[in-house]
């Protein structure tokens, strides 16, 4: 249900380096002098995410530039990235290959999505229905989210449930759970 800890370190060492180069472009952090984001405001980092997945742009100048030296490999992960999705979600499992995550818009998908360093359960509140905001990537074959995710308190009656759930499994009839990210699978849709 998570990414192995050397693969969570290349996504956090390729989004680090993207979200610096994102800030150098258009500054949101003043004093921010090396792709170190651990001790900082998550109000901050969200205004990044904000900045560059508004200006997608930035993936293709910063691939072009490759101010890091990464490798192709590692290139080909952070421009995959233009495949996100980003958006309010139901998680609505905890399996023990993925979380599964709904999206709340009119045509439903759902998607399996691993962790980072930690389960998604460890993250956020484990009762679901839960409703979440957070950024979907592309990682190697795998979905993960962008390492932010906002739950929203909300509490869910039996109702709205039975309701959730009916939509949960006609969008999975529909479309399986989506396991990667794709051009065909994300369908181009990102908001």
């Amino acid at each position: 249900m998570k990414l192995s800890k050397e693969e969570a370190n290349l996504f956090y060492k390729l989004i680090w380096a993207l979200l610096f180069y994102t800030n150098q472009k258009h500054p949101v952090i003043k004093e921010l002098k090396e792709p170190m984001f651990k001790n900082r405001p998550p109000a901050d980092i969200i205004s990044l995410h904000e900045k560059l997945f508004s200006h997608l742009e930035l993936i293709d100048s910063f691939v072009d530039e490759n101010p890091f030296g990464f490798t192709q490999e590692e290139l080909e992960i952070i421009k995959s990235w233009k495949h996100f999705i980003k958006s309010n979600f139901l998680i609505m499992a905890y399996l023990k290959a993925y979380t599964v995550f709904l999206t709340i818009k009119r045509e439903q998908k759902v998607y399996g999505v691993l962790g980072l360093h930690d389960r998604i359960r460890d993250v956020i509140p484990p009762f679901v229905p839960q409703y979440v905001e957070t950024i979907l990537l592309p990682f190697r074959g795998k979905i993960v989210y962008c390492g932010f995710i906002h739950s929203h308190n909300v509490r869910i009656g039996e109702n709205l449930r039975r309701g959730i759930q009916e939509e949960y499994q006609s969008a999975k009839r529909r479309f399986g759970i989506i396991t990667s990210l794709d051009e065909h699978a994300s369908g181009g849709n990102r908001r």
